[in-house]
């Protein structure tokens, strides 16, 4: 497809940047390479584009993408990062901001934002933005959603509850012998006088009989 006039320069200097970048559509450039955030690359190529009307779409080595639309004032960008959903975002920036403003790199809320319940969700005004470049879907040419595996489902394990029946069937556990009980210790023998019957001293005489 025969390049943009007002792009050429601009395709240049991504080219220069060892990206590869394409034009699916008139005004809309497509650029690929090994980069770690495509919003930023789309935003800065949209910035150096001036006041051209310009869709960016940029897509990194991880097949992460995002979507710039820049139409001044409309400032539309919707980024994809593997399988979670879109983040729209729609912005009118004034005559002195350009789409590379450090807020908008940074992907903080500003002022300009056009807000959505919840939030960043299509609308139509920015689904009418990418209408102007001939975009119906937002995701690049030739994106193929990435496969989200499910988690494998564990190994049910049986175990069967014993009926009543069952349970009263069981013998009855066998209980432990009871220990013997330790014998009394027997009363000692008090020795006592034959006549006097006095307790006798430990020598066995009687003090009383002698």
């Amino acid at each position: 497809m025969e390049t943009t006039p007002d792009l050429a320069k601009l395709i240049t200097h991504l080219q220069g940047e060892e990206y590869d970048v394409s034009e699916p559509l008139p005004g809309v450039l497509h650029v690929k390479g090994r980069f770690s955030n495509p919003e930023r690359i789309a935003l800065r190529a949209a910035a150096d584009a001036g006041d051209v009307p310009l869709a960016v779409w940029a897509t990194s080595h991880h097949d992460d993408w995002a979507l710039v639309a820049w139409d001044r004032p409309e400032l539309v960008t919707i980024t994809q990062k593997g399988a979670t959903p879109q983040r729209w975002r729609h912005r009118r920036p004034p005559a002195t901001l350009r789409p590379d403003a450090q807020t908008f790199l940074e992907g903080a809320s500003s002022p300009f934002d056009i807000v959505t319940r919840p939030k960043h969700q299509p609308t139509e005004a920015a689904r009418e933005v990418l209408g102007r470049f001939g975009i119906t879907e937002p995701p690049p040419p030739g994106w193929i959603p990435p496969v989200v595996e499910a988690p494998p489902v564990p190994a049910v394990r049986e175990s069967r509850v014993p009926a009543a029946t069952e349970k009263a069937a069981r013998a009855p556990r066998a209980s432990k012998p009871k220990a013997p009980a330790k014998p009394a210790r027997p009363e000692p023998v008090i020795a006592v006088c034959p006549t006097c019957f006095m307790a006798l001293p430990a020598t066995g005489v009687c003090d009383n009989c002698g």
